[in-house]
């Protein structure tokens, strides 16, 4: 049984602890307010990009580009898992690097290789730990860099290019609200055209062909980089919440020890009484 001394020191060290997560929290949230901002600015860029790509592309023939084209015999399968380096943000890595490993072992038997490119030290280590095929990694990445970005988007083009592999899928947390987070997995390369997408007859100059192929570059460049941002947006809201419901916890088990506490205090003082009044009976009686 612990002692009094024993339950006032782990109270002590829970309010360290509270006041060690509700401090990460703010922290937390002053950096989500920052990448929020940094959200709306790219946000409208990313959806006017794919919309235009979509009008660009459509109606045209698949052989038109290379990357709009789907390869009849599907082999060899890459992932872009973007993720984090730190933790303390609850299930943020964990359901990113599970929807890897997932399609990575559910589809053994459909494709010779599934490859994954990730971002984030957490999900490369979880993922090698499993011995997934971790094909490339990036971690320690502060703030999302377009001459990164756009290098990276370099490599995916010349991988799928050279038939090192035959789809891409891009794996990202969305950024639904400071609440709520959504995994998405989606396929990346070849391109698909949205059927809701308006086509639209540009009068184009250059040749159209010429800047299709520009394009698209640019569309997969910045796709990368918005997922990125949509991931960094979604990391800060998830610790967040994590932190409150951690602080939330000490708080309550702060509470539940003090209550102990004073329940082991008051039976020592009733006991260190019924002892005196029992040596005094005791006197009394001689």
């Amino acid at each position: 049984m612990a002692t009094l001394r024993d339950i006032k020191r782990k109270i002590g060290s829970v309010n360290s602890t509270q006041t060690i997560t509700r401090t990460m929290k703010m922290v937390s949230a002053s950096k989500l307010r920052r990448a929020q901002t940094d959200l709306e600015k790219i946000k409208d860029y990313a959806v006017k990009i794919e919309e235009l790509t979509g009008r660009v592309v459509k109606n045209m023939p698949v052989d038109a580009h290379p990357l709009l084209e789907t390869r009849e015999e599907i082999k060899k399968v890459l992932i872009v898992s973007i993720g984090s380096d730190r933790g303390l943000c609850g299930g943020f890595n964990v359901n990113v690097a599970l929807t890897a490993e997932n399609f990575s072992k559910q589809n053994r038997d459909t494709y010779e290789r599934v490859g994954v490119y990730v971002f984030g030290r957490k999900i490369r280590d979880y993922l090698a730990k499993r011995r997934i095929d971790v094909v490339k990694s990036w971690v320690d990445i502060k703030k999302v860099d377009q001459e990164l970005v756009d290098a990276v988007a370099e490599e995916i083009i010349e991988l799928y290019l050279t038939g090192e592999f035959d789809k891409v899928y891009l794996s990202y947390t969305y950024f639904a609200s400071p609440v709520k987070q959504e995994i998405v997995f989606e396929e990346f390369i070849p391109i698909k055209t949205p059927e809701d997408v308006e086509y639209i007859d540009y009068i184009c100059e250059p040749d159209r062909m010429e800047i299709v192929g520009s394009l698209i570059p640019r569309y997969i460049s910045t796709k990368i980089y918005y997922a990125l941002v949509e991931s960094q947006t979604s990391e800060h809201a998830a610790r967040m919440s994590a932190m409150e419901n951690a602080t939330n916890n000490c708080g309550e088990m702060v509470r539940y020890l003090t209550l102990v506490y004073n329940k082991r205090r008051q039976e020592g003082i009733t006991n260190e009484m019924l002892d005196i009044v029992g040596g005094a009976e005791a006197l009394r009686g001689t």
